[in-house]
């Protein structure tokens, strides 16, 4: 796996983890989302059918009650309706009635208290009717409502019936009332007009703050509730319903626990939370176990890739020593050939020069002799370029920063009395000076070997186009281009024409030297050379060079 490669493996991972742990959280927050909506939906529902269910329970008690305290004034007006002349029967009346009771005659009327004179004149007023009210505290502690009627004989009133209706028994007697005690907390109270309990009057276990406005109806309210001397702030479902008899009016109450209405609901949603934290630890718990796994098999991948790396270094590097013993063993080996050519050659070139001095020879063989000195500067010139490629490297190389354009102008001077007539030449060679670092007269070498091979190649005639200004590609470089319209190089022998020795030319026209020695002198100049070439349409060198400010 290469670098590029474990770098996008371990994006791709990290993706992948993150991917896991957002589908998670979203899949959490859902989850909490709907157990939250589904806890309130169920929540509501069992508070509003536990409101209907009060409010049935209080409308229906508050009638019950009306009617029974209505029918307490009914039987009142039953029993005393009738002619009363003796006090006996005003006495039969009050036991028939069940309920505590007194006659007042008219001689006591001024003896009697405020209140009682007051509804004694209202009875008076109206003779026919049941006066009902008001409710007043006893003095055993309970309260009781007063019904009063005029009684009388032939057409003439002589006393006052009052009767004390005791509202705890009738409370008691309503079966309906006490038992509403069972569920949930839930009890029921009647408070009079003024806002006093007096349904049961020993009510003691709490003290509620009530108000009127949730008249006929049901509803949540937070009241201060005092329990054992104690005030606190409570939720409360209270149902309220009012009834009305004669001018008396009562309200009934039925409070219920709001927490234990919601109670079942709340141990749910308890269970269900510690079922969701499960989950979520879980789920947690295999999120870690995943990116460690997957840590796991990064390390592992980054182990692999090292191995490889150094396998690959190692590798290399037994590469680099195989060029370098190589290249020195080529380098020592190209040497000795230089000079032992060079040896050989003496006697040649002298011989020749004798030859070319004796007047009779010279005569008579003047091609011999001239073919014989071009083979001896042929010879020079391979055992020159041997010893070139023998002493790259070596310390005795100078380098400085020259004008290439005076260089490549100069080298192109040197071309043009070369070419053959049936060559044609395009220079396009920038007067600009433009300076490079390298060996003084290398880009001489470098043009005349490229143009050497691009004359071999367009034996038949052709165009040889030299080209050098500035790079079109790099504002800092400097580009030469030479190009012919000769044979073209081969497919698969394009690899190979900077290797040393490597020609297509026939013996005793090429060394295979050239360029593989333009190749070196380029990147001594830190260079970069490219070859295009199609076969039978020419090929094209292009070297670009980095400038040297000046």
């Amino acid at each position: 796996m290469k670098k590029g490669s474990r770098k996008l493996f371990e994006v791709s991972m990290k993706k992948r983890l993150r991917k896991q742990i957002i589908i998670t959280a979203a899949g959490v927050i859902l989850l909490l989302g709907a157990a939250i909506f589904s806890y309130n939906d169920v929540k509501n529902s069992i508070v509003a059918n536990e409101q209907e269910s009060l409010k049935s329970l209080a409308k229906v008690n508050a009638k019950s009650l009306q009617s029974s305290l209505e029918a307490k004034a009914n039987l009142l007006y039953a029993v005393f309706s009738g002619s009363m002349a003796e006090t006996k029967d005003i006495e039969t009346g009050l036991m028939r009635l069940r309920e505590k009771g007194r006659y007042i005659p008219l001689f006591e009327l001024n003896r009697q208290k405020e209140w009682e004179r007051k509804l004694c004149e209202q009875a008076k007023k109206s003779p026919g009717a049941v006066i009902t009210g008001p409710v007043k505290r006893s003095r055993e502690g309970y309260y009781a409502l007063y019904m009063t009627k005029a009684v009388g004989a032939d057409g003439s009133i002589t006393g006052y019936v009052l009767a004390e209706l005791n509202l705890d028994e009738i409370y008691a007697q309503e079966q309906a009332l006490s038992s509403l005690r069972l569920d949930n907390d839930r009890y029921c109270i009647v408070n009079g007009a003024d806002g006093m309990t007096v349904m049961p009057g020993n009510y003691s276990d709490k003290a509620v703050s009530l108000a009127h406005t949730a008249k006929n109806g049901c509803t949540v309210e937070w009241v201060y509730e005092t329990e054992n001397g104690t005030p606190k702030k409570t939720q409360k479902l209270i149902a309220c319903e009012s009834l009305k008899i004669a001018e008396e009016e009562f309200y009934l109450y039925i409070i219920e626990d709001y927490e234990k209405v919601i109670q079942p609901i709340e141990r749910i949603a308890l269970y269900f939370c510690l079922l969701g934290a499960a989950a979520m630890v879980w789920a947690s718990i295999l999120i870690y176990k995943i990116s460690e796994q997957q840590k796991k098999e990064v390390t592992l991948v980054r182990e692999l890739q090292h191995e490889k790396t150094l396998n690959e270094a190692m590798k290399e590097q037994e590469g680099l020593m195989q060029k370098y013993n190589h290249s020195k063993t080529m380098s020592v080996l190209t040497g000795s050939i230089a000079h032992e050519f060079n040896n050989l050659m003496t006697p040649i070139v002298l011989y020749a020069d004798l030859l070319e001095e004796n007047d009779i020879v010279s005569a008579e063989m003047p091609e011999e002799i001239a073919e014989l000195r071009s083979s001896a500067g042929r010879c020079e010139e391979l055992a020159r370029q041997l010893l070139s490629y023998s002493r790259q490297g070596k310390a005795e190389k100078v380098y400085t920063d020259y004008d290439a354009s005076f260089a490549i102008q100069e080298a192109a001077n040197i071309v043009k009395k070369l070419l053959p007539k049936e060559i044609r030449l395009k220079e396009n060679i920038s007067r600009t000076p433009y300076y490079v670092h390298g060996q003084l007269g290398a880009l001489n070498q470098i043009l005349l070997n490229l143009t050497t091979n691009a004359l071999h190649a367009m034996q038949n005639g052709g165009t040889l186009r030299i080209q050098f200004g500035l790079s079109t590609d790099d504002g800092q470089c400097v580009r030469l281009v030479v190009e012919d319209t000769g044979t073209g190089i081969a497919p698969d022998i394009r690899q190979k024409v900077f290797h040393p020795f490597f020609t297509t030319k026939q013996p005793g026209e090429g060394t295979g030297i050239g360029l593989t020695v333009v190749k070196r002198l380029t990147e001594e100049h830190g260079g970069t050379i490219r070859v295009k070439t199609e076969e039978g349409k020419g090929t094209l060198f292009i070297l670009d060079f980095p400038r040297v400010n000046m």
